[in-house]
């Protein structure tokens, strides 16, 4: 099968493909901004307020319009490292609604498609035989977004409850790191507002930048090593 058939035969799987690496640019954009305008309102917000907020995030992160590093920056800004719970339970709640919305729009038509290329076959042969695996180091990369990865393993037809176990255990560590950062933004910005910058201020910049990127070549190659041995 060619190429043009292909995107024919799948074009409403394409569309969504194309929705989930346009909309998270433009939602987070204008939730930024949102964000800066209402900050001492939302700062007010209730354990109810941000039932509601997480509720909504779970669809806006199942439809891609916000990416799950966004709203864990969001949500460490606003609350820290109580945001661990809420964000754990919106992001697995998300993982679902995006793996089965695919499944529903796509109806198997993307599997069936591609078992007729059979270079493309047998690469997903490969991966099904180590789903668990390739789901964590999916999830982990922080260059591939969570909403098409969602809509991509349940195209080639991955377990689901692999697919959400080992979705949690490869997005842990990444949302972690995200709801650290966000409570830090705070500091950042009185920095940046001071416009003055001294030795310490540097250092928090610099250790801020290397604890980000150390985090991920280690957790990154640890969770490599585990699988590979």
């Amino acid at each position: 099968m060619s190429l043009v058939p292909l995107l024919r035969e799948n074009k409403h799987s394409l569309f969504l493909l194309i929705w989930m690496s346009i909309m998270p640019l433009i939602c987070s954009a204008v939730v930024t901004v949102l964000a800066i305008r209402y900050e001492m309102l939302i700062r007010e917000f209730n354990f109810i307020d941000w039932l509601f907020f997480f509720t909504g995030a779970i669809v806006t992160m199942a439809l891609a319009m916000t990416p799950t590093t966004f709203v864990a920056l969001i949500s460490g800004f606003f609350l820290s490292w109580s945001a661990i719970p809420f964000m754990l339970i919106s992001y697995l709640s998300a993982s679902a609604l995006g793996y089965f919305l695919a499944k529903y729009i796509d109806r198997g038509k993307f599997s069936n498609s591609i078992l007729q290329l059979p270079k493309v076959s047998k690469m997903i042969g490969g991966i099904n035989e180590k789903q668990f695996s390739f789901i964590i180091l999916c999830r982990i990369s922080p260059v591939l977004p969570f909403a098409i990865m969602n809509v991509v393993l349940s195209m080639i037809k991955v377990s689901f409850k692999k697919f959400i176990w080992a979705g949690f255990l490869g997005m842990l560590p990444r949302t972690l790191l995200f709801i650290w950062v966000g409570s830090t933004l705070q500091q950042l910005r009185e920095i940046m507002e001071s416009g003055k910058m001294e030795v310490s201020q540097y250092s928090f910049f610099i250790l801020l930048i290397a604890s980000i990127l150390g985090f991920y070549w280690y957790f990154k190659n640890l969770i490599s090593k585990k699988l590979s041995s």
